[in-house]
Order: C-alpha cells, then structure tokens, then sequence
C-alpha cells in the first residue's frame, strides 16, 4: 500500500476511534484490516505523528470552548428561570460554577493551589527529631504536659 494511502487509512482510524467512538473490532471491518492489532499500530502510529500543541495554544481553545459553554448555558438558565424550573436553574447554575472553576485552575487562580517552600531536607528534620528524642530520653529536656480538658 503506498504511504499517503496508508496514512490515510491510519487518520481514518484514529477519527473513528476518537470522534466516533467505534471499538477495534468495527475499525478493523470497515477498512479492512486482518487484525485488531494492525488496527491498533495504525492508532498507535498515528497518534505518535500528531505534534503536541503548545500550551498558550490548548489555553486558548479550552477558554473559547468555555466561553461558547457558559453563553449557552447563561441563555438556558434565563428560559429556566422564566419557566420556573427550579430543578434547571440549579442544574445550571452548579454547571456555571464548575465551569468557572475550571477556567480559574486554568489560570492559576484556584484558592485550591498551595504554594509549598520547604527549605529542610527530610534527613535534617530526622535529624533533628532524633536529638530531641534523645535529649527527652536522657532527662535534658522536659516536654510541656498536655493539658486535661474541662468536661
């Protein structure tokens, strides 16, 4: 089979499997291959072909698809709102919240994300935890009693 020919097949695999959402077995009939195998190399090789795209770029795509998400979802929950269908209006507006937390991950402005300075090594605070340890052991240090709490 001649290589534009074959690469053409390999798109058409992965098109069906990744837009179609047709098993192996379905892929390997319809295009004729001896083997799910082969049907699965094809994918496989195709998939390695595709450049990744750059980050600025995936950014950009998942904030327009979000942009046309949330406007549909903003007309939908007017006509909820106007039909009185509570059960909708909530539906959308947990929908809208997500989406807004997605797009805030996106951009870094998650109150989720925690930024962790650690300037010690884990042997140094073993280190450490081994001395105090053994001061308490040899009677140098006296650990603070832990305070019974008023019932």
């Amino acid at each position: 089979m001649p290589l534009a020919e074959s690469r053409a097949r390999a798109a058409e695999v992965f098109h069906q499997r990744a837009a179609v959402g047709r098993t192996w077995q379905q892929i390997a009939d319809s295009l004729g291959f001896r083997s799910i195998g082969a049907v699965q190399t094809a994918y496989k090789r195709y998939c390695e072909s595709i450049p990744s795209p750059a980050v600025e770029e995936v950014r950009a795509e998942i904030r327009e698809r979000k942009r046309i998400t949330n406007s549909v979802a903003l007309s939908s929950l007017v006509e909820a709102k106007r039909a009185s269908d509570h059960q909708a209006v909530a539906r959308l507006i947990d929908t809208m919240t997500r989406s807004d937390a997605e797009l805030a991950k996106l951009y870094g402005l998650s109150s989720e994300t925690v930024d962790v300075n650690v300037t010690q090594t884990s042997t140094a605070i073993i280190a450490d935890a081994r001395e105090r340890l053994l001061a308490v052991i040899d009677g140098e240090f006296e650990p603070t009693p832990i305070k019974e709490i008023d019932r």
